[in-house]
């Protein structure tokens, strides 16, 4: 099952706030696939809950019984007249009305990506008038939507995981909104994992990439029998590092005696480089 379609079956299961949100979420249903069409008695349903959900209304507000099998479903042409003719925007006449219309609107023509993937909630309308009257309806509810053209249909869409969010949430008296943010949360968190570990990948690149130049550098005076005279706190930073080539340069500092800070250690060490860049290039054994 998709994500969109969860949260479908979430909404089914959303209770009517007044007698008229039945009416307003079968207006908002019927209104913007254009499933109704002058001879149209054809029906498509999203999930099988829909099914059962927009049936129900239909039974209860107009006595229209619908056959389906929890997919798709028929009408008969008389009945789809008296949907076209009985149900429409005047149905939306509060807030909550307002929720109940989106509601059907989005088991109808609505979809919303994971939010794993991407950030994208939308609606499919058939003319530039019902993509304006959504639009409008959206923004008399708090949320800011933008449209495009996409094939044969006028599309209002929205990519702010928290007006997403508060949208599905808005629809679904609080239920569903959650779902997107916790898989928002979730998404963040995996992000900040592997970016701390990417991060921690090249430090340790640079650390190893240091390391190995210091060690280089300890070898060359040692073999040109120059080490002993090194002061001996820079001779000890040198062996810490040669006994310990993977640690930190607050390792270092950690295990020297005195213990000394990041920046000493990284004296020392730019110390022992300078001199060995002073030797000539020749290899020998020495200390």
């Amino acid at each position: 099952m998709s994500f969109s379609s969860g949260i479908k079956q979430v909404l089914c299961k959303t209770e009517y706030e007044c007698p008229a949100c039945r009416r307003a979420e079968l207006a908002g249903f019927f209104a913007f696939p254009d499933r109704l069409g002058a001879n149209s008695a054809r029906l498509s349903f999203p999930v099988p809950e829909a099914a059962e959900r927009i049936g129900g209304a239909l039974f209860a507000e107009l006595g229209i019984t619908v056959e389906h099998d929890g997919k798709r479903g028929a009408l008969a042409a008389a009945d789809a007249v008296r949907v076209r003719d009985c149900v429409n925007d005047d149905d939306v006449i509060n807030e909550c009305c307002s929720k109940a219309y989106l509601r059907g609107a989005f088991l109808g023509a609505g979809s919303v990506s994971n939010p794993e993937r991407e950030y994208h909630l939308e609606f499919g309308t058939k003319s530039v008038s019902e993509a304006r009257f959504l639009t409008e309806l959206l923004k008399s509810c708090g949320f800011r939507s933008k449209t495009t053209r996409r094939k044969d249909k006028n599309v209002v869409y929205i990519k702010e995981i928290s007006q997403i969010a508060d949208l599905i949430g808005y629809m679904s008296g609080g239920r569903a909104g959650l779902q997107i943010m916790s898989v928002q949360v979730e998404r963040n968190l995996k992000g900040n994992i592997q970016r701390r570990v990417n991060c921690d990948s090249a430090n340790l690149s640079k650390l190893a990439a240091a390391s190995a130049k210091q060690i280089a550098a300890i070898r060359k005076i040692k073999a040109a029998r120059k080490w002993s005279a090194l002061p001996e706190v820079l001779r000890e930073t040198g062996d810490l590092r040669l006994k310990y080539p993977d640690a930190s340069i607050e390792e270092l500092g950690r295990m020297s005696e005195p213990e000394i800070g990041k920046s000493g250690v990284n004296h020392r060490l730019k110390r022992i480089m300078a001199y060995a860049d002073l030797l000539p290039n020749k290899e020998g054994n020495g200390k």
